[in-house]
């Protein structure tokens, strides 16, 4: 069998010169279509999206933010899974599309549907989070001595761990939820302004 395709290719050299420039013809193309990335990427576009409602347990994140989010990206185009977990406070929603999907193409979709299907409470509106070919979501929990509040724990997250880790090379985005924010209320005493002679607005 060997020998017959050796005599073939010797005395038929032009069909076989023609059918090597067709299959390094088809080669180049190929080439030029081919998705050449420094880090390949396998898996489809995958965006994840999250709400945040503070003071709300996970049973009601579930029944008003997560079920809405999940019912409104149902009718998103290419679309494939949509899984999703609730948290205290948080809402997070894994939105899966089928292999081929142009990544901006889903972004655009998504927050096309967001703005158009999704109406939660409170006013909260969904965030889309800064993905990467190797990102991740890393979660963490604060914890401090007895008695030392949740007002002060959300402090220290607020402007001590938050500002530190965003200068961490790599972290895109620093979400906090849970705690209460420390507040300052100042009473001002109107007859001490009119014998100061200060104005409202020059307190304010």
């Amino acid at each position: 069998m060997l020998k017959g395709v050796i005599i073939f290719a010797l005395t038929r050299r032009p069909i076989v010169l023609l059918g090597l420039l067709v299959f390094i013809g088809a080669g180049l193309v190929a080439l030029s279509k081919l998705n050449i990335e420094a880090y390949p990427n396998p898996a489809p576009v995958i965006l994840e999206i999250t709400a945040q409602s503070a003071g709300q347990s996970a049973e009601e994140m579930e029944r008003y933010y997560t079920i809405p989010l999940e019912v409104g990206l149902a009718a998103t185009p290419g679309v494939d899974v949509i899984r999703s977990t609730s948290f205290y406070g948080l809402s997070f929603v894994r939105v899966v599309f089928q292999y081929g999907v142009n990544y901006y193409f889903a972004l655009t979709q998504t927050q096309i549907n967001l703005q158009q299907n999704v109406n939660l409470p409170n006013g909260v509106t969904p965030q889309i989070q800064g993905t990467s070919l190797v990102g991740e979501i890393y979660r963490y929990q604060l914890v401090g001595p007895p008695h030392f509040g949740l007002t002060n724990l959300r402090t220290i997250q607020d402007w001590v761990l938050q500002r530190r880790l965003l200068t961490v090379p790599g972290v895109v985005q620093v979400n906090t939820w849970g705690g209460t924010s420390k507040e300052y209320e100042v009473e001002v005493n109107l007859h001490k302004l009119d014998a100061y002679n200060i104005t409202l607005p020059q307190i304010i």
